[in-house]
């Protein structure tokens, strides 16, 4: 074969190579787009899941103020009228088949007689346990037979307030009824404004169960 002929097969052969291997490659296979607002909605269903599992959280303020007695007893233990009213919602919705722990949020309000100032800011397991004993004995009075294995002491599912963030909230609450109050046409909208502190939604919880207290046999606890 001539130098020429060869050169020729050669160029040939290249041709068919580069087209052959252009036409044999298919483009990638590129999923389908997710139905419009698909992932949102389970980011909205999963903290609207959190949201409901805080309702099951009684939290230190939902017990009798954390101090001794002149005659050196102790008290805190015991459920205010709030924590009442809460233990009875809780057992309610249990009673609906909600499926969420009990959690009793761990006191954080104990003074420490060897520390220098005594401050009521430590922890004290031996008063959480007695608190969980009586949420346990009063949603079993409440018909949940099952409360000694949901009822946990523990942190709150919710993290609470700084003295700061709790100051701005506190002020934008009352600027917002100040306005709607001289607004007229828009006091309706102060509803939004109950609704940018998640923290709103708990204390509802709370004051809403006032009517539960008159439930048959609902005795203090």
């Amino acid at each position: 074969m001539s130098h020429i002929s060869r050169q020729a097969a050669s160029a040939c052969l290249g041709s068919l190579m580069i087209f052959g291997c252009a036409a044999s490659r298919e483009p990638p296979l590129v999923p389908p787009p997710a139905m419009l607002g698909s992932e949102v909605d389970q980011l909205m269903t999963q903290q609207e899941r959190n949201a409901e599992s805080s309702k099951f959280v009684i939290p230190m303020h939902e017990f009798e103020l954390n101090q001794k007695l002149p005659d050196g007893r102790e008290r805190g233990w015991r459920l205010n009228e709030f924590g009442e009213d809460h233990v009875k919602q809780i057992a309610a919705r249990l009673r609906q088949g909600r499926d969420f722990p009990v959690v009793i949020e761990r006191s954080q309000t104990t003074a420490l007689e060897d520390t220098e100032f005594e401050y009521p800011v430590h922890f004290n397991e031996e008063l959480d346990w007695k608190r969980r004993a009586v949420v346990v004995a009063a949603l079993e009075r409440l018909g949940i037979s099952d409360a000694d294995q949901r009822v946990v002491a523990a942190p709150s599912i919710a993290e609470g307030f700084t003295a700061n963030e709790a100051v701005r909230a506190y002020s934008r609450v009352i600027g917002t009824n100040n306005q709607n109050q001289s607004g007229g046409g828009s006091a309706r909208g102060g509803g939004a404004s109950g609704g940018s502190g998640a923290s709103g939604v708990g204390g509802g919880t709370s004051g809403a169960g006032g009517g539960a207290a008159t439930a048959p046999g609902a005795g203090s606890f």
